[in-house]
């Protein structure tokens, strides 16, 4: 059986174990999802080991990077020998696949953060404001920078994070005077606070899944009629539950990360094996994998 890396933080316990089984059918493709586990922050020979790990096995067919998008890129972009605009623009790997003795890199979060954002936040009123400034959250900003929907785009786009080397990259790969990178240390509630009326909050911290915490207090307070968006879909999503219990009122609206993890592996498993990148094919998959969320 051929071999697909699944590159993360916490593999174990991903969906994609129960879900691939059923989306392999539906994609008429075959392989055995096999995780590698890296904590955050890994050194850089161990994102290199990799990379060479599928350069190597020619029973490998790829490999959907999760967590370490941005660290790969970094550490070893030049083992590549075709990498896509997005992968460039945006200096990070989401997906690999093998091309006879060498190797094709993907950044398809554009993609696919593109299409759901486009869904659940598509008045675009109010102003970006993300909670992370990591590959995802650099991919949400370059599809906002970048979209011809005639709804327009956020006039500020704001990005927090204790990281400055992270707020640095972002802007490099930004760059326009509508992004704000901003470096500090949590809980952000005074920054949510200060946010305009119907703006979209992400979390793209990690912290609820990745790492236990919340960038947030259970007191913060949400500007009426925002979006709040959780990227996760597992974990104890702090965050998500303050979201939650404040949405009563009707003045928000919360959506947690399922969707886009349906999206972000459909995008991804299109470039690793060669398929046709189809957004109908994405919620088909969120479909036949929705009895898993049980």
């Amino acid at each position: 059986m051929p071999s697909l890396l699944f590159v993360g933080v916490d593999t174990a316990n991903s969906f994609i174990h129960r879900a691939f089984p059923i989306w392999s059918r539906t994609l008429g493709v075959r392989a055995e999802v096999v995780g590698v586990d890296l904590p955050p922050g890994s050194a850089p020979r161990e994102y290199r080991r990799v990379v060479e790990r599928v350069r190597a096995d020619p029973d490998c067919v790829g490999a959907v990077v999760t967590s370490h998008k941005v660290a790969v890129y970094a550490a070893a972009s030049d083992l590549f020998d075709f990498l896509d605009p997005h992968a460039v623009a945006c200096g990070e790997i989401s997906a690999i696949r093998r091309r006879g003795a060498g190797l094709a890199g993907f950044a398809r979060d554009p993609v696919s953060v593109g299409r759901v954002v486009d869904g659940i936040w598509p008045g675009r009123e109010g102003d970006l404001l993300c909670l992370g400034s990591g590959g995802t959250a650099i991919a949400l900003g370059r599809h906002l920078l970048t979209s011809t929907r005639p709804d327009g785009e956020p006039k500020l786009m704001r990005f927090v994070d204790v990281d400055p080397v992270a707020g640095v990259r972002l802007r490099q790969a930004l760059r326009s005077d509508r992004v704000e990178a901003v470096r500090g240390e949590g809980p952000w509630d005074a920054t949510i606070e200060a946010a305009r009326p119907g703006s979209l909050i992400v979390n793209a911290t990690g912290l609820g899944k990745d790492r236990p915490g919340s960038p947030v207090t259970p007191a913060v307070q949400f500007p009426d009629g925002a979006v709040v968006w959780e990227l996760n879909y597992r974990g104890d999503l702090r965050l998500l539950a303050h979201a939650r219990a404040r949405r009563g009122d009707g003045r928000l609206t919360v959506h947690d990360g399922w969707s886009l993890f349906c999206h972000g592996w459909a995008s991804a498993l299109a470039a690793v094996f060669d398929l046709d990148d189809d957004e109908a094919v994405a919620r088909r998959l969120a479909a036949d994998a929705e009895h898993l969320r049980a």
